[in-house]
């Protein structure tokens, strides 16, 4: 975009410089090109990004990417749609071939040492993708002296020897199709990648293929931005929020993943634009009433008293936070399930900091505790932002966001 827009200033300078007259008043000035973007995606993810036989991409990235664009002044017509597949986002963002990616991108420590994130706007984890004939796998430490797939520049195999099963044997490809292909010939037991994209292709193949449905791990499907654009980043992400507030978000996915069976989880919480921190105020500022009510909602969460947690919550937030707060509580975790029974946290206030006598904002904690390694990465600590306000002299959580935090 950026690139679009320096050829404009570009061409007009040169136009003015060639004709070096100025032009008539009666002659109006021709229309400025019109801005393009080149957007990285998959070709091959039914649901998320598939490329159909007429050309163009259809899918929930697509519309997530169209949604970016238009906010940004481009319209369908001027995007060019570049494939970026696993092994080559990274290479795409820093050669600038692309301006951004939306490509079931997962937020990820490594990643973000070599690109930018904006969002997250869609949380998913990874499963296991098998025949419907297969009844002895059910989840990842069934894997032992079996063989998994995954696409090439995926680290989802490797995860599962690492945690679940040492002894599992691993294969790549370069297309989860090609791995989907040789699942279906019987040359692989399973194929792994996020849920949301294994759902896809069992929804190509009913009868044959059927998904796990044991989520592992947690990812947040982020947009990727070339490192240390934050001006980039910070816009789309508010594009992100915009969509989720308006119901577009919604609607793309119940167009496009709702018919492949996939149960998504709740809209993620748009946190990275770019990552806030809440520094401790000066205590000689803060009214203590605020500092109270602060270390009150954690200490009602770590004592699992959610009375008395929503007693602190503005009402007409009261769902909404609920949802984020028991997203993230283990012993709420359906997926799971048993595995986690004895897994805790805790919350430590971190920062408040006070604007005006009437709003403030604090920072907590979340710390997870007795959980077994091999859930590690679903369970990352979180840091949490929450927004206070002054109500009948009492102060109330009127908004709540969350950060992993990534190891």
């Amino acid at each position: 975009m950026k690139r679009a827009i320096r050829a404009v200033a570009l061409t007009a300078g040169l136009t003015l410089a060639a004709c070096g007259n100025s032009p008539k008043p009666d002659d109006a000035p021709p229309p400025p090109p019109p801005q393009t973007l080149t957007i990285g995606i998959k070709f091959d993810q039914p649901g998320l990004s598939v490329k159909g036989i007429d050309g163009r991409p259809r899918g929930f990235d697509i519309d997530i990417a169209t949604y970016i664009a238009g906010k940004l002044g481009v319209t369908p017509e001027h995007i060019t749609w570049r494939e970026a597949r696993s092994d080559q986002r990274e290479t795409l963002l820093t050669s600038e071939a692309v301006d951004f990616i939306v490509a079931s991108y997962s937020i990820t420590a490594a990643r973000q040492q070599l690109v930018s994130f904006a969002g997250p706007y869609l949380m998913a984890g990874q499963d296991l993708l098998v025949r419907q004939s297969e009844r002895a796998i059910d989840a990842p430490e069934d894997l032992d002296g079996r063989t998994v797939c995954t696409a090439e520049g995926s680290t989802s195999a490797d995860k599962i020897r690492r945690s679940f099963a040492r002894f599992v044997r691993l294969t790549t490809r370069e297309t989860y199709p090609q791995c989907v292909a040789d699942l279906i010939a019987g040359t692989v037991d399973a194929v792994t990648t996020d849920d949301v994209i294994l759902a896809g292709y069992a929804h190509e193949q009913p009868g044959m293929l059927r998904l796990v449905g044991h989520r592992f791990t947690r990812e947040r499907y982020g947009v990727g931005v070339r490192k240390g654009d934050l001006e980039l980043q910070s816009r789309i992400t508010a594009i992100i929020q915009t969509m989720i507030d308006d119901g577009s978000w919604r609607r793309a996915l119940e167009a496009h993943l709702f018919a492949t069976g996939y149960k998504p989880l709740p809209a993620p919480v748009v946190f990275n634009a770019p990552d806030r921190t809440v520094e401790p105020g000066d205590p000689a500022t803060l009214d203590p009433a605020l500092v109270n009510a602060a270390k009150a909602v954690a200490a009602t969460s770590n004592a699992r008293d959610w009375e008395g947690f929503r007693s602190l919550v503005c009402p007409e937030n009261a769902d909404a936070i609920d949802e984020i707060v028991f997203q993230y509580t283990p012993q709420y975790d359906r997926s799971l399930g048993a595995e986690i029974r004895n897994a805790g946290y805790t919350n430590t206030v971190t920062g408040v900091t006070q604007s005006d006598p009437n709003s403030g904002t604090f920072a907590f904690h979340e710390t997870f505790t007795n959980v077994p390694e091999k859930y590690r990465a679903y369970f990352k600590d979180i840091d949490y932002t929450g927004t206070m306000v002054r109500r009948d002299g009492a102060w109330k959580l009127c908004g709540l966001t969350a950060d992993f935090v990534e190891p």
